[in-house]
């Protein structure tokens, strides 16, 4: 990983892994991410409370993740989003496209009753 960009994976259990994610995700860290959550599907929380950063080669990898774990019979959530992170993606559209959820516990609660 890069300085810029720090990701952890932990599997809650058998069906839920949290990936979290701090720094600025961009066009040289966003492959990190994408083989990161590549890993987790099917059922992934992808926590952004601390990413400060993102430009449009780092929200195409969470928009092609949400499709991909659909496609695999999961879900893609996407939580923590910080105020600037919720500006960006109401300003995109991504709002209205990723399942986005306030926090942590209510994402991986509503993918462990999947």
């Amino acid at each position: 990983m890069t300085e810029r960009l720090r990701i952890t994976e932990v599997d809650l259990d058998s069906r839920v892994t949290v990936v979290t994610v701090s720094g600025e995700l961009d066009m040289d860290t966003c492959p990190l991410l994408q083989e990161a959550l590549a890993r987790a599907l099917p059922r992934v929380a992808i926590d952004l409370g601390a990413l400060t950063s993102a430009d449009s080669y780092g929200l195409t990898v969470l928009l092609a993740m949400h499709h991909h774990a659909r496609a695999a019979g999961g879900r893609a959530l996407v939580c923590e989003t910080g105020d600037l992170m919720r500006a960006l993606f109401r300003q995109r559209g991504l709002d209205r496209v990723l399942d986005l959820r306030s926090t942590l516990e209510e994402a991986v609660t509503e993918l462990r009753a999947l």
